[in-house]
């Protein structure tokens, strides 16, 4: 199964990482929808489920098995910038975790709201193993530990997306 990929995508993640808050001017374009990558493509890469206020996506190679990141479909730099969307976005997120859970059966889930590289709301969310190769200490999304097979994808693509469907 191939995800589809961000347009320059090496590029843009050498600036992300590059410390984008070192340029102000740049750093409050890409907090507005017009500067946000995710507002200005229309959506996220690398979808493997859609629900209704939040995609979620993955990368073929992952820091840890079983790791998908959850993003708002409305534009925001932190949780407090929705008022009216808040609930359904947290709603959503513990939704896709609560799968996890069942699918991995993790000793923990981590959770991590950044933005400190993409100004749009995302979590991503860490099935946590025994075994997992950062164990006593932070998780590194740049150290990848992991590559999906196809047959992963298609199994987390099925499971996250069959909660869109109505009970």
């Amino acid at each position: 199964m191939e995800l589809e990929r961000w347009p320059g995508e090496a590029g843009m993640i050498a600036d992300l990482y590059g410390g984008v808050w070192s340029r102000p001017d740049e750093w409050d374009r890409r907090c507005t929808p017009e500067g946000c990558i995710v507002c200005a493509s229309g959506r996220p890469y690398g979808i493997i489920a859609e629900l209704e206020h939040t995609w979620i996506i993955t990368d073929p190679e992952v820091a840890i098995f079983g790791y998908v990141c959850v993003i708002s479909k409305i534009h925001a730099v932190g949780p407090f910038d929705m008022v009216d969307q808040g609930v359904t976005f947290w709603k959503e997120a513990m939704t896709v975790a609560a799968a996890l859970h069942k699918m991995f059966q993790p000793v923990k889930m981590n959770y991590e709201i950044l933005g400190n590289t993409l100004p749009h709301l995302h979590m991503h969310l860490f099935p946590r193993q025994r075994d997992d190769g950062f164990v006593g200490r932070p998780i590194n999304l740049k150290e990848v530990r992991h590559r999906y097979s196809d047959d992963d994808l298609v199994r987390l693509q099925s499971v996250l997306s069959s909660l869109a469907q109505p009970d």
